[in-house]
């Protein structure tokens, strides 16, 4: 096995993209840089340089559509719950010939891009709220089966999970996940006014667009090539992350804490 710089790391799951990406415009599948790596094409024409991921977004329709059509390969696998191969209410596509070590949690096997749904949200910004609220502790519950026993951040994180794991661990992954998919499709994507991601909508409310100026195509360029962006870019990215051309603090330039090998025999 041979371990992986983070330069190496990046270029694989940009091919990992640029495979996606192929697929998606054979297929007719619309799909839209999300989260950190839109940040990154914006803010850097490319991957943030601190970040190790690459995040994509797609209408609950496409995202379903995705998942019965895509053919894995020696080398590109598709990962959801709904194909009972991760435990996640969204999709990823990993390279098989990666394999993952992660300090504090032990859910990712290979390198992967993350594929979520967009999903219909109401017009009463309370109501959303109150499901972003909740949809929050499922998720962190969901975390909590996956991390690692005397790891943490910090010595407050790390005696927490002894307490907190062993009651995400009884309350059951399936029965979370359920909970999440549930809030996420209670209001669907095609009659909606508003959409946003739920299922793993890390930013609350300010994930909430207009339906209409979310599948209005637009392009960015991410690592010299050119990439679809919903046209509320803009407002999207103030609404996450406020003033976002402005760098962060070092101390909030967080990374997946994670080791990679190539696994050149396999």
């Amino acid at each position: 096995m041979k371990k992986l710089s983070n330069r190496e790391i990046k270029n694989i799951e940009l091919q990992i993209l640029l495979r996606f990406d192929e697929f998606c415009k054979k297929n007719k599948l619309r799909y839209y840089l999300a989260g950190g790596t839109l940040l990154g094409a914006i803010r850097h024409k490319g991957f943030i340089p601190w970040d190790d991921d690459i995040d994509v977004c797609m209408p609950r329709p496409d995202f379903m559509k995705l998942l019965q059509i895509w053919i894995d390969d020696n080398e590109y696998c598709i990962k959801s719950y709904f194909l009972n191969n991760i435990p996640f209410p969204f999709a990823k596509i990993v390279n098989l010939n990666t394999q993952i070590d992660r300090l504090y949690g032990n859910e990712d096997k290979n390198i992967w891009i993350d594929i979520v749904p967009v999903d219909g949200l109401p017009e009463d910004i309370k109501e959303v709220k109150k499901i972003y609220r909740i949809c929050n502790i499922y998720r962190k519950l969901l975390v909590l089966n996956y991390a690692k026993l005397g790891e943490g951040k910090t010595l407050l994180k790390k005696y927490m999970k002894y307490i907190l794991k062993p009651i995400a661990v009884i309350y059951g992954e399936k029965r979370l996940i359920d909970k999440i998919n549930k809030l996420a499709l209670k209001y669907p994507y095609e009659t909606s006014k508003y959409v946003g991601i739920i299922t793993w909508g890390l930013y609350g409310s300010g994930e909430r667009m207009l339906k209409s100026e979310f599948e209005k195509y637009a392009e960015a360029e991410f690592e010299g090539y050119k990439f679809p962006i919903y046209s509320c870019w803009n407002s999207y990215l103030q609404n996450v992350y406020g003033n976002y051309m402005e760098l962060p603090p070092e101390e909030k330039r967080k990374t997946h804490d994670m080791t990679v090998y190539y696994l050149e025999d396999k």
